[in-house]
């Protein structure tokens, strides 16, 4: 019997679900079931679990879904503090028991995390909200407009990188010995990675002075001794593309614009 012919059976359906949740290189596999179910290889284990319904509505946007699972539970560790910096991608399928044929109903990812009790509900939205959000545009600007070591920056990251250990943690701060090397400011803007378990966290470096480090939020997984790596930032301007990273060739702004408005008010220009 066909998935779709159990699906609409008042008897023979016996529906089950499988949730991945992928994150980098990590992936934690859950299933409703009361057992281990297999799929592509891949096993996913029982955890008590429920969800919001599937919602189908002219406003695709505004479907989000929620799932709720104990609080334990290890993917929802990394959102204790604050949400992880690479996105937590979700795939729901379902099949029913005694049977192979698999079909995959929600793609998304999760938001961030609410505990309640005994549980942690996780608030997520689906993958084709994204398609609807406005692009990144390229502005007529003196600034540089490309993202630091994208593909258009093509600053090499790992050639700029700083490696050294955490020597303490104070709230959102840490202090590395390694960054004191460097003039108060280098790596504002560029970011800190740091491995906790088996996923890569990595943080926004908002100020640097010395060897102490302002991170964007709570730098969770990380402690003292432990290694990380620093990613100087950069300001956008044509000075700082020079003298930092002789990037010129591929500074993405419009340094040379006129200061004077020729649509001014002034008569002559």
């Amino acid at each position: 019997m066909t998935l779709d012919a159990r699906e609409r059976s008042t008897q023979d359906g016996s529906p089950v679900e499988l949730y991945e949740f992928r994150r980098g290189n990590t992936a934690w596999r859950y299933t409703s079931a009361a057992q281990s179910q297999l799929h592509l290889g891949s096993e996913y284990m029982p955890l008590p679990m429920r969800r919001s319904s599937l919602e189908r509505s002219a406003e695709l946007g505004r479907s989000g879904l929620r799932v709720s699972m104990p609080r334990d539970a290890q993917v929802a560790a990394a959102f204790i503090s604050a949400p992880p910096a690479d996105v937590t991608l979700l795939t729901i399928y379902r099949r029913h028991r005694d049977d192979t044929e698999t079909l995959a109903v929600w793609i998304g990812r999760v938001l961030n995390a609410e505990w309640r009790g005994s549980e942690v509900e996780l608030n997520c939205e689906p993958s084709y909200t994204s398609l609807q959000r406005t692009g990144l545009r390229r502005m007529y600007q003196r600034t540089c407009t490309h993202v630091l070591y994208g593909t258009d920056c093509k600053v090499s990251a790992v050639a700029f990188r700083v490696s050294g250990s955490v020597s303490e943690v104070d709230g959102n701060d840490i202090s590395v010995a390694a960054a004191a090397s460097f003039s108060a400011g280098h790596f504002a803007g560029g970011y800190a990675t740091w491995q906790s378990g088996l996923v890569t966290e990595k943080r926004m470096i908002t100020a640097h002075d010395a060897e102490w480090l302002t991170l964007s939020a709570a730098p969770a997984g990380l402690f003292v001794g432990a290694p990380v790596m620093l990613y100087p930032g950069c300001d956008h301007s044509l000075a700082t593309c020079a003298t930092k990273f002789a990037n010129t060739d591929n500074f993405g702004g419009f340094p040379f614009i006129p200061t004077k408005n020729p649509f001014g008010s002034n008569p002559i220009y």
